[in-house]
């Protein structure tokens, strides 16, 4: 009982998490058409019928029941969307504006998550904590001897710069550039202290995802987590440490901290060395053995962010988001890499999931999801594709250079023929998240299969 009240309330909490971004999009819309001097009939969050209703100065301020999205309804700038919108076939008319007028409040929402974005990427600049600015280097941790790739010449401690000519910094980068190039081996630049060297090395598949077999990439052993009254509290051990000895010998990762744990002698007392914002500390912890786990604990956990958590510094922050958003967009471009990209978006399950994830990780991944959304979506909104916000500055700038207005009904054709293939994507991705989280392709494919087939 206590899970599923857990769950709920981080759904709740996820779903307010949107909601912000959403209220940030529809208000940048909403405060620059009244500047402008647009009539603004509706402000909501949400779509569907609604769970709060309010009308004042003309406008309808509503939350919708299907808190996913939200608009502002403008007739001077959608008039094909209104008469949706109205839908008893009458159309008010409403005094013409100037298409620079409209192409400024099309822009505005995307303005405003921007600005949010900055807002957030400094918050996490200024706000001390080792939540951000620890990548995971594509450096080679684990090498199996008998392994393809280290007949191909790859040793431990190697790392890769480059895959198939593309620059790389991190593990994330190489596992986007395997997935979208769909590739069963890979050119790849390493770098071996001083020296580079070209290898070509076979690429497997993982659950779906790209890997060399034989190899791990070191993680950096950061503390994330610290249980109360653990060894770990006990001995002073802090959120966001980073750990560089034990017993004096150096820690290579992640999984080599696990082994050292577990070859101390429980009860006696272990030198640590961590790392604190920028400051080395020498604290002295006591291993002990936890009987429900079956071996030597000092209670910890993992501290690494998610991806969009790589970077302390603003400006990497907002360049990583708008280069990852960017790479996406020229893949589903590519023939060559155009499949695997489309089979990789994620829909309304797997942005929650990646929101609860954030909000259980702790306030700063959680804002830093919210930047890497904000960016996304402002990004995404941009594209001149009718029905979305650059479609509208496309149909404006039309009106604003030719000085003849796109009329209403091929700006109805198109935002119908768009908004139908956006709705098929989106019901497509969603599929496709249900299928990756829960197997649903699986189970309707065993549920139609014929009695009696199988082993």
């Amino acid at each position: 009982m206590a899970d599923f009240l857990l769950n709920i309330w981080l759904l709740f909490l996820a779903l307010f998490v949107f909601g912000v971004t959403v209220f940030v999009h529809e208000f940048g819309h909403f405060i620059v058409a009244r500047r402008c001097g647009l009539v603004v009939k509706t402000f909501s969050i949400g779509f569907g019928k609604a769970v709060f209703k309010r009308e004042k100065d003309g406008t309808v301020y509503k939350i919708g029941w299907i808190p996913f999205g939200g608009y502002v309804a403008l007739p001077q700038l959608d008039p094909a969307g209104m008469e949706k919108i109205q839908g008893d076939g009458t159309t008010e008319r409403f005094p013409d504006v100037s298409p620079w007028k409209k192409i400024a409040v099309a822009a505005a929402g995307s303005i405003g998550n921007v600005m949010l974005a900055i807002v957030l990427a400094v918050v996490i600049w200024l706000i001390p904590g080792g939540d951000a600015d620890t990548q995971i280097r594509p450096i080679i941790g684990t090498l199996e001897t008998n392994s393809a790739a280290y007949a191909a010449g790859l040793r431990q401690g190697d790392e890769i710069t480059a895959i198939n000519g593309t620059e790389i910094k991190d593990e994330y980068e190489f596992l986007t550039e395997a997935l979208l190039n769909n590739i069963s081996e890979a050119s790849i630049s390493i770098r071996r202290g001083d020296m580079t060297e070209q290898l070509t090395v076979p690429i497997g598949r993982r659950d779906g995802a790209p890997v060399i077999d034989g190899v791990t990439f070191t993680v950096p052993c950061q503390f994330g987590s610290v249980q109360a009254d653990s060894p770990a509290d006990r001995a002073g051990v802090k959120s966001g440490d980073m750990a560089l000895m034990f017993n004096e010998e150096p820690i290579l990762g992640w999984s080599h901290f696990t082994q050292l744990v577990q070859s101390a002698d429980p009860g006696v007392p272990v030198a640590l060395l961590v790392e604190r914002g920028g400051e080395k500390l020498r604290l002295s912890i006591v291993p002990e053995y936890n009987e429900k786990y079956d071996r030597i604990m000092v209670g910890v956990g993992g501290g690494l962010g998610m991806p969009w958590m790589l970077y302390k510094n603003p400006v990497d922050q907002l360049k990583y988001d708008a280069l990852a958003i960017v790479r996406l967009l020229k893949a589903l471009m590519t023939p060559s890499e155009a499949k695997q990209a489309a089979g990789g978006l994620g829909g309304p399950i797997l942005i929650f999931s990646l929101l609860t994830t954030s909000i259980k990780m702790g306030l700063l991944n959680t804002f830093g999801i919210i930047r890497f959304l904000n960016i996304n979506l402002a990004i995404l909104n941009l594209l001149p594709i009718p029905v979305l916000d650059g479609g509208h500055i496309v149909f404006a700038l039309w009106h604003g250079i030719t000085r003849h207005k796109v009329s209403v009904r091929i700006q109805t054709a198109l935002i119908n023929f768009f908004a139908v293939l956006l709705i098929g994507t989106m019901l497509w991705v969603t599929f496709n998240d249900a299928d990756r989280k829960w197997g649903v392709r699986k189970f309707f494919t065993e549920m139609v299969s014929p009695a009696g087939e199988g082993e």
